[in-house]
């Protein structure tokens, strides 16, 4: 008898780890609610998860199985279930954050066979021939680096009984249908209606469906990475359209992009609350307390900022584009630490992940990865640009939903006889737009010694 562990991988579909222990014996499928991942996981992620296992339970018992889910530490849980199960080997997928690795060592120290299995990226950090600092050399070697085939479905499973302990956690905002055949569904309807536009229109921030929206699914191991490259490549090789093929290479390439920051963790795991960058002075951020609150409720008065943190707020995720533009606000304008913002990520996002959402926030602070020493997002421009008509502006702020497209993207500029006399309720800017990017900028370079 085997157990195999999920952990990042809420999947029975192309599931290595899963396929390599019931191929070896049957198999009692578990999973362990530890404390010091709950801990540090938000609300809206939590009741995905949650929901996700109770979608994988419903699959295993569709096979004549069950799942074990067992709340507790996983050095105390698993050595209970090995005894009760009389089980020979553990199996588990490796996983790359700080927490998840101590506990992955826990798991090797069993007093059992333990087997790790390579599963959540398409090419492990260890197999790159050094570690990267920018995304574009990462990228090259990543295509080239052989990747394997979807995993087959799951062999012998065990006759056992599911156990599960009472999952009711409450989203704060309105979440998307989790588990796997959620997560199917999802990519079948995208690559076959959206994605040969996928590079000219995923930065419409107006128009949602032009982006996978498949963040929520891979944050939690919904769906397998390796199935979804296979269809890439499948659609890119049978493609006769170049500026098509294009299209779906740019998919690949923001594939990779999520392999990129788990490769930087996987080096510098530190970089989950230090800078990454060695920067020789220190940052003097101005933290100011009433600012963030108002960065966090969307109302600095910066239309395009604050969209993006009512939906934040509202769904559970923010467009990506977004995610650049209120990140750099944060950092470069309001002068406030990134840490406070991937925090308040942390807790929101229901599709965040510890190294794409620390490595997004650090690349935005010009702490991270960027090889631009010091970059500004402008939100008033990104917004003109990317959402011109304003339509995604009116869709999470009510109170400009009367003004015209050019008064919203006006509205930092205008005077303040003219937002007055719009009498719309929402908030003038809480700052000096263009003192504070000099002011910003020269917080930078001094740390820079610039």
């Amino acid at each position: 008898m085997n157990i195999f562990v999920h952990r990042d991988d809420l999947r029975i579909h192309d599931n290595r780890g899963l396929t390599a222990a019931s191929n070896s014996d049957k198999t009692v499928p578990v999973y362990v609610d530890d404390p010091r991942v709950r801990g540090v996981t938000g609300r809206n992620k939590r009741a995905f998860r949650e929901e996700g296992l109770q979608k994988l339970r419903q699959k295993y018992e569709d096979r004549g199985s069950g799942l074990i889910v067992e709340k507790g530490k996983t050095r105390e849980v698993l050595p209970e279930l090995v005894d009760e199960f009389n089980a020979e080997e553990v199996f588990y997928a490796r996983s790359y954050t700080p927490t998840r690795r101590e506990i992955g060592r826990e798991i090797q120290s069993l007093d059992v066979d333990t087997k790790s299995i390579g599963d959540r990226l398409l090419v492990e950090p260890a197999k790159l021939s050094q570690e990267y600092d920018t995304f574009s050399p990462f990228y090259r070697e990543w295509k080239k680096t052989k990747k394997a085939a979807p995993a087959e479905g799951p062999g012998k499973l065990a006759d056992v009984d599911s156990r599960t302990p009472e999952m009711n956690t409450e989203p704060t905002a309105d979440i998307p249908e989790a588990g796997e055949d959620a997560a199917l569904n999802r990519w079948v309807k995208f690559r076959r209606k959206k994605m040969s536009n996928y590079k000219d229109k995923r930065d419409d921030v107006a128009n949602p469906e032009y982006v996978s929206k498949l963040s929520f699914y891979y944050s939690s191991g919904m769906i397998g990475r390796r199935k979804v490259l296979r269809d890439v490549k499948d659609m890119m090789n049978s493609e006769s359209d170049s500026h098509a093929r294009k299209n779906y290479a740019k998919y690949r390439n923001e594939i990779a992009w999520g392999e990129f920051f788990y490769q930087v963790l996987w080096h510098d795991p530190e970089a989950v609350t230090e800078n990454y960058k060695d920067i020789p002075n220190e940052i003097e951020w101005r933290d100011d307390d009433e600012e963030f609150e108002a960065w966090k409720n969307g109302e600095t008065g910066v239309p395009f900022v604050d969209a993006g943190m009512r939906q934040l707020v509202e769904a559970g995720y923010m467009h990506n584009r977004l995610r650049q533009n209120v990140a750099s606000f944060l950092t470069k304008h309001l002068m406030t630490d990134w840490r406070r913002g991937a925090r308040f990520f942390q807790r929101h996002l229901a599709d965040h992940n510890v190294p794409s959402n620390n490595g997004g926030w650090q690349w935005s602070a010009s702490t991270g990865t960027d090889s631009v020493p010091v970059r500004i997002f402008n939100p008033v421009t990104q917004g003109r640009k990317y959402d011109g008509e304003a339509e995604y502006i009116k869709r999470w702020i009510p109170e400009l939903r009367e003004l015209s497209a050019s008064d919203i993207h006006n509205w930092v500029e205008m005077s303040q006889e003219e937002r007055d006399s719009k009498d719309t309720g929402y908030p003038d800017p809480i700052i000096n737009f263009n003192q504070r990017y000099h002011q910003g900028k020269q917080m930078f370079e001094k740390a820079l010694n610039r």
